[in-house]
């Protein structure tokens, strides 16, 4: 069985010492490559292809593509634990509550789904915290906060 860069060399009517000179690598490197004796590095797959005019991943053993992670279903549900927080806007409780639930049911399936979880409910505690003090400072600091403490 030829290798690929083999292939792609004698369809182009190339020898191997044309297509070193063509590509600026060395006629000893492509009879590794060609052989099978050793893996092409990319930055060298790169330039045989283009002296190939060819695209590199035509060069690339199929074990030598870069595997891209399989995007699952699940990932969907990771939104949802800031989704649900913006229910606290209109039920102030439940922009920590229903966070927790979610998370407090999906944790153990996956780790992303613990770390996203724990990310929104700590967000929203901090929030919640912070809110308090900052309607006291409107009240009695700012003489603007007194209406909108009305409309709350």
């Amino acid at each position: 069985m030829t290798s690929k860069l083999a292939y792609y060399r004698r369809n182009k009517g190339l020898s191997q010492q044309q297509l070193a000179d063509a590509s600026g690598v060395s006629a000893r490197t492509i009879q590794r490559i060609e052989s099978g004796k050793v893996e092409a590095h990319p930055a060298t797959l790169k330039m045989l292809a283009d002296s190939l005019e060819i695209e590199t991943e035509e060069l690339m053993v199929n074990d030598q593509l870069p595997k891209f992670p399989e995007i699952k279903n699940e990932d969907k549900i990771k939104p949802f634990f800031h989704i649900l927080a913006l229910i606290g806007l209109f039920l102030p409780v439940f922009n920590i509550i229903l966070p927790g639930l979610l998370w407090f049911f999906k944790k153990d399936e996956d780790q992303a789904y613990d770390l996203e979880g724990k990310l929104a409910i700590n967000f929203q505690i901090t929030m919640s915290l912070l809110l308090a003090p900052s309607v006291v400072l409107m009240v009695f600091v700012f003489s603007v906060g007194f209406p909108l403490v009305m409309i709350i």
